[in-house]
């Protein structure tokens, strides 16, 4: 088991392509957390992106946008160890709740300011719905 297995969840009351944008850009996860860098493996559109990612950790990331009637599941992970070798069992669980809060504080905030002007409680904005229906391969697949 890595040393730095975050699985964290957060729902949004947006739609995948507003969150994609942001949370799918290597520089804000830069931003969020210096010294990884992240190498796209697999690009999937507006349902995510997985990375590989090297520097402080070696391992991989990935954002999976899970669509819903009314907006969108943001799963995040982020398996990886770190470089060098945490020094004892209790440093690397320091670095795993690092990387754990920086990435939740980051989804929160990211959520929050996309859905800004929504009342808590009332359904997004229909406008901020469309577009996100299923592509033709998900609608097959059923």
């Amino acid at each position: 088991m890595p040393a730095v297995d975050v699985i964290d969840q957060t729902y949004a009351a947006v739609p995948p392509r507003p969150l994609r944008e942001v949370l799918c850009a290597e520089s804000a996860w830069a931003a969020v957390l210096p010294g990884l860098e992240l190498r796209c493996f697999e690009d999937r559109g507006d349902r995510g992106k997985r990375w590989s990612v090297s520097g402080a950790l070696e391992g991989t990331a990935e954002v999976w946008l899970e669509a819903t009637a009314e907006g969108t599941i943001v799963h995040v992970f982020l398996q990886a160890d770190p470089v060098p070798a945490a020094p004892s069992r209790r440093a690397a669980r320091r670095i795993d709740r690092d990387y754990r809060e920086r990435l939740k504080r980051w989804v929160t905030q990211v959520r929050d300011t996309l859905d800004v002007g929504r009342a808590v409680g009332e359904p997004p904005e229909p406008a901020a719905t469309q577009g996100s229906a299923p592509d033709e391969d998900e609608r097959g697949a059923r």
